[in-house]
């Protein structure tokens, strides 16, 4: 499925305002569903989330009688049209928006592959006055070798399951799974294995167990072939809620501060306007095409 080049430029210039989860009826249902309102996630009270004028919470207002989902028949609720109709999965709308996070976030993290210098393992001298003495102190870091999991070499790759980027490493393409990023070091045998997830908010857990069950035996087939391996799992809402997985994982590649803020924002504002381009279009059997 190929999404329409114009959305690209269309969601860029959607205003702050005019973000995805809510329409605020603001008291007063029909005004609401007849304006359209949208309001950003971010600035919307707990009491006024996923009030968004689906069929569902139409009927609940008495202006629709009908709640199903045109694509498949199901109950047309927020959480069925971002995250669950069989249709929209068929036709690459999820993947779509899985693929946008994923090309930021690939992005953000080859930034810090080449941040990181080779940890300073002299330890500091001290001697008396005179120099009749001396002993060896600890180690010291300086403040640009933060201590995080690229230490220790500097020839780090990155790699991502998507189509403009490197294929990831031969010993990754013959396992039966596919990371969604890869950062690897030939020198030290390392594999740092990231693989996101953007499921629906109240499945975000759900979705951290499954994925790590399902890389539990690769850890283990790639540590048996001489690697030292890891595997981070991150999630990213639907709706823009960027789990603590992402917070971590960034943390430990040492992008902290304003830079690990900014990653973050840009991030769940991806994850939003893709998401609102979905419940766009939710009503829409056929896709056009380029």
């Amino acid at each position: 499925m190929k999404i329409p080049e114009g959305f690209r430029k269309q969601s860029s210039n959607l205003n702050r305002d005019n973000g995805l989860i809510g329409i605020m009826p603001c008291r007063n249902p029909s005004q609401g569903m007849r304006s359209g309102t949208w309001r950003h996630f971010g600035s919307a009270s707990s009491s006024d989330q996923c009030t968004i004028s689906c069929p569902q919470t139409q009927i609940w207002w008495g202006k629709k009688e009908d709640p199903t989902c045109p694509l498949c028949q199901g109950r047309q609720t927020i959480e069925h049209v971002l995250s669950s109709c069989k249709i929209a999965l068929s036709q690459g709308r999820y993947t779509w928006r899985h693929n946008r996070v994923l090309q930021e976030l690939a992005a953000i993290i080859s930034t810090a592959k080449g941040e990181t210098t080779l940890p300073n393992t002299n330890a500091l001298i001290f001697t008396t006055e005179g120099g009749a003495k001396s002993w060896h102190g600890r180690p010291v870091r300086t403040t640009n070798q933060i201590k995080c999991l690229l230490d220790g070499c500097d020839d780090w790759d990155v790699s991502a399951d998507l189509p403009e980027w490197d294929s990831h490493p031969s010993i990754i393409k013959q396992t039966r799974l596919r990371p969604d990023i890869v950062i690897h070091s030939a020198s030290t045998q390392q594999l740092i294995m990231v693989e996101l997830t953007v499921p629906y908010e109240n499945r975000m857990e759900e979705a951290h167990i499954y994925k790590r069950e399902k890389y539990m035996n690769l850890t283990k087939e790639l540590e048996n072939a001489g690697y030292k391996a890891v595997v981070m799992l991150v999630e990213v809402g639907a709706r823009g809620f960027v789990g603590s997985s992402v917070y971590d994982l960034l943390t430990k590649l040492s992008i902290c501060g304003n830079k690990r803020t900014k990653a973050l924002k840009l991030l769940a504002e991806i994850a939003e306007n893709s998401s609102r381009w979905i419940w766009s279009r939710r009503n829409e059997r056929f896709l056009h095409k380029d």
